[in-house]
């Protein structure tokens, strides 16, 4: 009788044990794919992302849930007036980049996907210095991989390295930079695409594409090409890749409410991709391009307003067949960013505003067949 109770006595402690509920660092869920680790009390993991499970009412298995915040940043990397030697930098490069950087890396939560424009290493230019950005960026021990200066330029012809960066807490599997033209007679660098496909966790990977289109109102013809080469190397790289692809920059081309032709030839280039900020913001125009509000901007003594920086969901099977669905989170997902530099006499930090949104991405149901 006495060892039927203390059988009674073992299995009913090993019940009670396996309904405890987990501690902090240990697994908080035994579904297939489900992130298994916990870092704080907001349910952040250490790299940024979120993960739920739900239970799928129709199989069994868990769908998964994961929230990736992204950032898009043209950092402005020219001193204003451009002149050199005695002349002060009225748009205090160093100040400007330094503080975009902490803002960056003291994000809660972190950014999971973060693409710069403008950030060059060009010494003995007009370009800014990038190590106060890359030194403050480095502070810590965050563990960020970076992809910098892309895409290469071609020096015979007097052409430098592009200004486009990545910028990832997670593994970056592949990658692949491509020149489009260089910029002109102010600073002549490449510009281009950068392509990554970012690992956010064992079972989600994003295809990422940060790019930055040649500049000036007489530069539509040229435009159209890098779009066109954009959507090509999309269609080698990500159409049957399976993941999320997203496009984000600076385009040089002003969106809704200022539509013009330029903008479509995006639309068409790209097979209508879903415009994060349109979706979120339908009646708000958010220029990050603002003469009028900006005093960065405003050095140069424009006098307009647009929209040239964007984060795009590209959704046609012709260049992406992702499993997964891609939602906005709840409330306002997609923000302009206006960081300033501190002091008494602070200056935003680019003449630019960034993007950023936060997104819902979970795996698209499988449909049963019926027997």
């Amino acid at each position: 009788m006495t060892h039927i109770v203390r059988l009674l006595i073992l299995v009913t402690t090993s019940v009670m044990l396996l309904n405890i509920a987990p501690s902090w660092g240990q697994p908080v869920c035994a579904a297939s794919g489900c992130n298994p680790t916990v870092r704080d009390a907001n349910g952040h993991t250490a790299r940024g992302t979120v993960a739920l499970a739900a239970d799928d009412q129709t199989g069994g298995d868990a769908l998964t849930l994961v929230r990736v915040r992204v950032l898009t940043l043209n950092l402005y990397g020219l001193r204003y007036p451009s002149k050199q030697g005695s002349t002060s930098d009225e748009s205090d490069c160093a100040g400007r980049l330094k503080a975009a950087a902490q803002r960056i890396r003291s994000a809660d939560p972190p950014y999971d996907i973060v693409g710069i424009q403008e950030l060059y290493s060009l010494p003995g230019t007009i370009a800014c210095d990038p190590a106060p950005f890359l030194g403050e960026l480095g502070a810590g021990s965050l563990g960020l991989r970076k992809i910098l200066f892309s895409p290469k330029g071609k020096p015979s012809e007097g052409e430098a390295n592009g200004g486009i960066a990545l910028i990832t807490p997670h593994i970056i599997e592949q990658q692949e930079s491509r020149r489009f033209v260089g910029a002109g007679a102010t600073l002549r660098v490449a510009r281009g695409v950068v392509f990554a496909r970012v690992a956010i966790r064992s079972d989600l990977k994003v295809d990422v594409y940060v790019v930055h289109l040649s500049p000036g109102r007489q530069k539509a013809a040229e435009r159209k090409r890098e779009l066109e080469a954009l959507a090509k190397l999309i269609a080698v790289k990500s159409s049957a890749s399976g993941n999320p692809v997203l496009v984000f920059g600076d385009f040089n081309i002003a969106g809704p409410p200022h539509v013009g032709d330029e903008y479509k030839a995006i639309l068409q280039a790209l097979r209508k991709p879903r415009d994060l900020w349109l979706a979120n913001h339908p009646s708000n125009p958010g220029f990050t391009y603002d003469c009028l509000a900006n005093p960065v901007t405003a050095l140069r003594g424009c006098e307009y307003q647009a929209r040239f920086d964007y984060l795009l969901l590209v959704t046609d099977r012709s260049l992406s067949n992702s499993d997964y669905q891609v939602n906005l989170d709840n409330g306002e997902a997609v923000r302009r960013v206006k960081w300033s530099t501190e002091g008494p006499h602070p200056l935003p930090v680019s003449d630019h505003y960034g993007v950023e949104a936060t997104l819902s991405v979970e795996r698209k149901p499988v449909t049963k067949s019926s027997r």
